[in-house]
């Protein structure tokens, strides 16, 4: 089964995409989270209506989760963000579904133009991973900087990286 491939970028062609293509040479079934309405966390749970749930559906109908975002001021895309902070909602109206995701690989996939993933970056997908029991497998960093050989090397890790995906 192709991995399901959440891409938090808010340009559904850019640098993040390409990374993506870069990384899954294979199939992946891609959702764009930009053409989602996801609301924001809500103590009250007024947003139930949202598509949030209808994307929970589609991780708990793949074995493998790739998170795909820009690097935004040392950390997630504000569209990553709104969906992670609503995955508190599967720890309070959604039960079931939380507990669903147990045992799921979890990979991310991360662009930006610092020459390396600022400190701290993996940790809310790896703590995030853990509570939910899922396998969080590691990440990997596409140089998207001026340096061309540095790219061409990020490139080819990224290549090696989407290999061992499976």
């Amino acid at each position: 089964m192709p991995p399901l491939v959440i891409l938090g970028s808010a340009r559904p062609d850019g640098d993040t995409r390409r990374a993506v293509e870069i990384a899954l040479t294979h199939s992946a079934n891609l959702i764009f989270l930009a053409q989602h309405n996801i609301g924001n966390y809500d103590y009250a749970h007024g947003n139930d209506g949202d598509e949030f749930l209808r994307i929970v559906d589609e991780m708990l109908a793949n074995e493998t989760i790739v998170f795909a975002t820009p690097v935004y001021w040392y950390a997630m895309s504000a569209q990553l963000k709104t969906f992670f902070d609503r995955l508190s909602d599967l720890t309070e109206t959604a039960k079931a579904k939380g507990r669903s995701l147990a045992g799921k690989k979890v990979w991310v996939i991360a662009t930006g133009t610092e020459d390396i993933l600022p400190e701290g970056f993996e940790v809310p997908f790896r703590r995030t991973a853990q509570y939910f029991a899922m396998n969080y497998r590691g990440c990997a960093y596409l140089y998207m900087g001026s340096d061309v050989a540095t790219r061409a090397d990020s490139e080819a890790a990224l290549a090696r990286f989407g290999a061992s995906l499976g």
